[in-house]
């Protein structure tokens, strides 16, 4: 992943940050926020969407897209482009190596592109990219703005199911390993001392997947935020969220509590809208319980480029590390 001044090097585990919750509340803003606090606090800092419907190039007055762009010093982002990761991860581009493919190549290809736009694909690439940042000392931390809640889950189980699909398929390796022979033969005989031993390459995306299950159930190393708006359809299901999260061991750090419409003395519609965000901003609280709240104030003007979200990020975390 080329970043400019951000290469390689040694130091702790790669922290992840999640920003998760509905459509349109505000998640983008808070993870760009918070991207920038890290990075102003001397962090190698990686942001990146995994929502189809990319606003890190909106919030950050920027064009950014799948190949990404160095926002600031120790700030890199990138819109992940799940389609065009799926072609190239799975060999559905027309050539290799610059020799164009035979024809069971290209079926072979065709049917890959076609299956980058199934549902699945973008959860599937973005678990790609986790276990990528993984491997790499490249970033002391990889803030994570999600899609909405339910692409989310999907996400956060993947690890879990693939986990067990993989251990069921190495119960028959041996089939495997005889399936990989009678690929062999359709390749082109100068590829054919190249191509995978697929039992071998099942053992390693199995601890692979471990490493990222591991990785998501650990408080120490995820950081994970859900963000809401003060309405009661909102508080229901960021409190669903939660108990979902918990029961397959992902523990929640935050819950942010987006666009609160400010006290009024002077406003009567503004006075009804503070007493029921009030009063759904307590219905949280007691479902949450320990888990701690942060109040976010609607502000007078759209939060976008370095300085405002600069700001932002200051009152998010009152200059301290995430987690402290």
């Amino acid at each position: 992943m080329e970043n400019g001044n951000m290469g390689p090097r040694s130091g702790p585990d790669t922290k992840f940050v999640f920003f998760s919750g509905k459509g349109g509340v505000g998640k983008t803003t808070l993870a760009a926020a918070t991207a920038v606090h890290l990075a102003r606090q001397g962090k190698r800092v990686l942001i990146t969407s995994t929502d189809p419907a990319h606003s890190l190039s909106d919030v950050f007055q920027l064009t950014i897209g799948d190949k990404g762009k160095v926002i600031m010093p120790g700030l890199f982002a990138l819109e992940v482009d799940s389609s065009a990761r799926w072609v190239n991860a799975t060999g559905g581009d027309d050539e290799h190596d610059g020799k164009k493919k035979g024809r069971l190549e290209r079926a072979f290809g065709d049917a890959m592109k076609m299956m980058g736009d199934a549902p699945g694909v973008d959860e599937f690439m973005s678990l790609e990219l986790l276990l990528q940042t993984m491997a790499s000392d490249e970033f002391d931390t990889v803030v994570f703005d999600t899609a909405p809640t339910g692409h989310t889950l999907r996400l956060l189980m993947l690890p879990g199911m693939l986990d067990g699909w993989v251990g069921k398929l190495l119960s028959v390796r041996g089939a495997f390993s005889r399936v990989g022979r009678a690929f062999r033969r359709f390749l082109p005989r100068e590829r054919r001392k190249d191509a995978p031993d697929l039992g071998e390459e099942l053992s390693e995306a199995k601890d692979r997947v471990g490493l990222a299950r591991d990785a998501l159930m650990d408080s120490g190393q995820t950081y994970f935020a859900l963000v809401t708006i003060p309405e009661a359809m909102g508080v229901l299901e960021t409190t669903r969220t939660m108990d979902y999260l918990t029961e397959h061991g992902i523990a929640v750090s935050k819950v942010f509590v987006n666009q609160i419409q400010p006290p009024s003395d002077s406003c009567d519609h503004c006075k009804l809208r503070n007493s029921i965000h009030t009063r759904e901003i307590e219905n949280l609280r007691s479902s949450v319980k320990d888990i701690p709240v942060q109040l976010v104030y609607s502000k007078p003007l759209v939060i976008r480029g370095i300085g405002p979200l600069s700001k932002l990020g200051e009152q998010l975390w009152e200059a301290r590390s995430i987690g402290s």
